[in-house]
């Protein structure tokens, strides 16, 4: 519940114009090592097949909102797992590559599942809130169609991109990419 009441939150103050990012520098790789151990107790209960690559990384310390970044990350980490049938395949990427200016890196992150998939129809739709695929299998899954509303609208906030590719029964893989300052260290 408490989960649902802070995405409501947060899809209001994003549509308000009331969300304001708060920057902090922080170290990518403890956000990387993060997520796998997040995702390590569902990983193993649904017997997933589990791959988290992290391409070496120049600058580990980055500075952004870590707290949305995680969010983001999180959301599409765990959709990959949660929509992925037991026996399944989740493969997670993340990357950096030279940005814009000295100063900054563009920050790859990928997620690709062998889940269910979603049809041309639902993803026309899918960054809207509220909005779940109609399928006896979705049915079943816990969710409140808010996580990919609130991932988009973290990403256009941080001026990046997101982009999907997924095919009914093959599975989904998001693309996330953004640039982000360099930090000199953990201050």
């Amino acid at each position: 519940l408490l989960t649902l009441i802070n995405d409501i939150l947060d899809i209001s103050k994003v549509e308000s114009g009331k969300l304001n990012l708060t920057p902090v520098t922080f170290s990518i790789v403890e956000c990387a090592d993060n997520l796998v151990n997040m995702s390590n107790p569902m990983v193993k209960e649904k017997n997933i097949d589990f791959n988290f690559r992290v391409s070496q990384f120049e600058h580990e310390y980055l500075y952004a909102d870590q707290l949305r970044l995680n969010q983001i990350y999180i959301n599409l980490l765990s959709n990959a797992i949660k929509y992925t049938e037991p026996g399944g395949k989740v493969n997670v990427e993340m990357r950096e590559e030279p940005g814009t200016t000295e100063k900054s890196v563009r920050l790859t992150y990928m997620v690709a599942d062998t889940g269910m998939g979603m049809t041309p129809e639902f993803m026309a739709k899918m960054y809207q809130p509220f909005s779940r695929q109609t399928d006896s299998r979705v049915n079943t899954i816990q969710g409140t169609g808010l996580g990919l509303a609130i991932t988009k609208q973290m990403i256009d906030l941080m001026h990046g991109t997101i982009d999907c590719q997924s095919e009914v029964g093959k599975g989904t893989t998001f693309t996330i990419v953004l640039e982000l300052p360099i930090a000199d260290k953990l201050i």
